[in-house]
Order: C-alpha cells, then structure tokens, then sequence
C-alpha cells in the first residue's frame, strides 16, 4: 500500500481530463473508483466529457508516467526529474503502482545519445541521459524524448506523461496540515518536504540506494491514507489546487493517443510552444548546476518597445548564501543558467549582452565538433534555434551568490501596427512567476507580477 504514492495525482489528473463547467461533480466516484480498482462504468463522466473522454479507455491496459520535477533545480519543464512514478491501468482501475529513482533506467539503457551542447558543457559525460530529457521547453516534445529514454531503459512504452513538480505535491500535502509518515518516525508538511526529500536524496547516497524511493513511497502511502477519509471541504480544495496548477503549467501532461492529447491542448495543459499572433515573449531557464540554486533566485523583466524596435532587459538576483552546496542543511549556490529567450522569428536581433559583455552569435564552425566532446562553456556566444514561426536564443547567463546579474537583448521586431501592440508574455513551469515590466513608446504601461500566461494589449 505505500507504493501507491501518488494516486490522489494520477487518478484526479486523469479525471480533470473530464473537467469543464458542469463535471466536477462526478470527481469524487471516479477518483475513489480508481483509488480502489473498481471504477466499472461512469455514465455521468462520460456524459459530461460529450464522450470526448472515455475514462475505462483511457485505463485498460495502459501504462502512465509521473515525473517528479525538483523545481528548486529548474529545467526547461520544470524541473530535474529525480524520480517517477510508474502506473500500470486496467479498466476497473490501478492494477500496479511504483515509484522510482531516475537513474535506474539510466543504467540499463545502452547506445549514445548525442547531448544538446549546453547539457554537455556543464556536465562532461559524453551523453544524453534520461535525467535530463526534459530539455525541450515545447512539453510535448520533451515528454516524446522522455517517453523514448524510458523504454531504452526496460520501461513499459508510455501512454501517458505527466511533469508534477515538487512545489505542487507540497501544496496537495498542505491542504491535509500534515501528513505523518511512522516507516522513518517523520512529520512531513508543505513547508518540510523539500529539506526531507533532500535529506533523503544526498545524504548517505551510494548506487543502488533506495532511501529517496523508499521515503517518497512512505509520504505517498501516509497520502493515500488521508485521501481515503477525504472530507468533502477537502476535496474541493484538492481539486481547486489541482485545476489552478494545471493552468498555471506547474502540471503538464502529454498523451500518446493524438484524439487526447488533441483535448489536453485545447485545455492549454500542453506546454505547448504555440504560434506567434502579435509579439511574443517566453523565457525559459535551466539550472545547469547540479544544485537547487533556484529556492532562492528573484528575477525582473523589463521590455521596452519603440516603434519596431526592443530592449529586452533580465535581472537575476541570487540570494543564496555561499557558492556551493554545505549538506545537510544548504543544498543551493551558483546559479548556472542557461537561458533561452524565445521571440518572433521575424525579429532580427541585433545584440546580446551578459554582465555588459555583448556576446558574438555562434556560427556553423562553433559547431564543428561533435557535442558530446565539448569541454569549455561558451559563454562568449549566443546560439539562434529557429521554429514554427519563433527563435530561441541561448546562452549561459551564470550568477554567483549574494550577487545581481542582467542579460539585455535589442531586436527589430515588426510587431507594431496601427491597431497598437499585442504580446504574449508567457511563464515558463518551475517558478512561481516573476515581475515584469512594459514600456511602450517611453511611457510604463504594465507593471506587474506574471503568475500564468499573459496576452497584454495596448494603444
């Protein structure tokens, strides 16, 4: 029973497939069907799902994936996934559940992945692994990848997956005040569990160790337990904090069945990059690290618009306390990020800078050498990606402890017309949001903090 972690998320997840105006209702049977691997037939779901979502198909047989995503540690979904949870479906139910740690199917795989050129820079292994798959900032095709690296590493194939990150099981925990965990004499709560989980995760640690999976495992059985007295004020609440975090993209999901995964985008719990309509603004940050720098990084946006042309500028403020990680108790330090910036493709940037350093655009011959030999961080160049209508651009943008760094980029953009200005200010998963600021002709239109996804219009 205590690997059945984390079915309160798996079973509302799969259920808030069904949640739009008048289907809340049905929740509570279906979950508890679920929870007890005795769904059988629920008329009312699918009827308030239009029959878009049968839920015993979206069971029988099928295999889902729960990523845990340290978002003290961000990626480009999230978080580092350091462990997941499998789950095995039949129609009435869960046939089986488990968790596990991140690097086991890692050490199965066989063959050589070549790594993106950042991944390779910080860590020198030669390779792209499982653990750091969700490197793509569209969700969709970072779950295809992770959906790949798992079955190399003896993995069923995936139906499904799903990116929760660890600020949101937090947030599930809280709702019950506290969960107590008798197998290792604990008390965890919202405000506890990153330090236990952590504790649990470095202290001690060996390959082939099972402290992390086995206290995960622990809280999910204490969870389950509480779930299964839930009050009615309680689950309300859960299903508040879990549609509020699917919009919010601190919840993403990825669906191999295309009608599905058709639904979920509609519902904007893709993580989909999306097309440009106007301007468009989506920073994307990856702690490259091998620290949780990112409990205690601040960051400020400030775009400046000028007829056709734009000032991005980027502040991190790092207010970790030393450089580098003191267990048990200081898990953060430098914050080694790699940025990507992503605008029109029709921009033309004309100038990156870092720390007043303007950076040089990376061309063919930077890339002459295979990634997975790469040996230094370029920090004296910015890369351009470009696709379906957008441009990422990358580059390394390091901040040291109790220190300020900004990042500033100029681009032509051509988003102007005489209607005004549109732009879409996107937040990326893994932080709470960020402020962010808007001039428009030299005057401050927008001043504000960015919780979620945000299209700002004006004259």
């Amino acid at each position: 029973m205590a690997k059945k972690v984390w079915l309160l998320i798996i079973g509302s997840l799969v259920v808030l497939l069904g949640l739009v105006g008048s289907c809340g209702s049905s929740v509570m049977g279906v979950a508890k069907g679920i929870l007890n691997n005795n769904l059988g037939e629920h008329r009312l779901f699918n009827w308030c799902t239009s029959g878009l979502i049968d839920i015993n198909k979206l069971l029988d047989n099928k295999t889902y994936y729960v990523m845990l995503q340290n978002n003290t540690e961000l990626r480009a979904t999230g978080g580092f996934m350091g462990s997941y949870v499998r789950i095995r479906a039949q129609e009435s139910g869960i046939k089986e559940i488990e968790v596990q740690d991140i690097y086991v199917p890692d050490g199965q795989a066989v063959g050589h992945v070549e790594p993106p050129y950042p991944v390779q820079e910080a860590f020198k292994i030669g390779n792209l692994w499982l653990r750091d798959s969700n490197w793509d900032p569209d969700f969709a095709s970072a779950a295809a990848t992770t959906a790949w690296f798992l079955e190399q590493g003896n993995e069923n194939p995936a139906d499904g997956i799903f990116a929760v990150n660890q600020a949101t099981v937090a947030q599930l925990i809280s709702v019950f005040g506290e969960l107590k965990v008798p197998e290792f004499d604990k008390t965890v709560t919202g405000q506890n569990l990153y330090s236990l989980a952590q504790r649990y995760a470095e202290e001690g640690f060996f390959p082939g160790s099972t402290k992390k999976k086995d206290f995960l495992g622990a809280v999910g059985g204490a969870l389950v337990r509480k779930i299964k007295d839930v009050k009615l004020l309680e689950s309300l609440k859960l299903l508040k904090l879990l549609k509020e975090e699917l919009d919010k993209k601190q919840i993403l999901i990825w669906m191999r069945d295309a009608e599905v995964q058709r639904w979920v985008e509609r519902a904007e719990w893709a993580g989909r990059l999306g097309k440009p309509v106007g301007d468009y603004l989506y920073i994307v940050e990856s702690n490259l690290g091998a620290n949780k720098a990112n409990c205690c990084v601040d960051r400020e946006v400030r775009q400046e618009v000028d007829k056709n042309k734009e000032k991005l500028t980027i502040t991190w403020e790092n207010k970790n306390e030393f450089d580098a990680t003191k267990p048990p108790v200081f898990w953060g330090g430098q914050y080694v990020d790699y940025v990507r910036v992503i605008i029109p493709a029709g921009a033309e940037v004309q100038r990156v800078k870092v720390v007043e350093k303007e950076l040089r655009r990376a061309t063919e011959k930077d890339f002459v050498m295979p990634n997975s030999l790469r040996q230094e961080m370029s920090t004296d160049m910015y890369n351009i990606e470009y696709r379906d209508g957008l441009q990422i651009i990358g580059f390394w943008a390091n901040v040291p402890a109790k220190e300020i760094v900004t990042a500033e980029l100029n681009y032509e953009s051509g988003s102007m017309n005489n209607a005004g200005y549109k732009v879409l200010v996107k937040r990326p998963p893994g932080i709470e949001g960020f402020q962010y600021k808007l001039l428009y002709n030299g005057k401050l239109v927008v001043s504000e903090w960015i919780d979620r996804d945000k299209t700002i219009w004006t004259k």
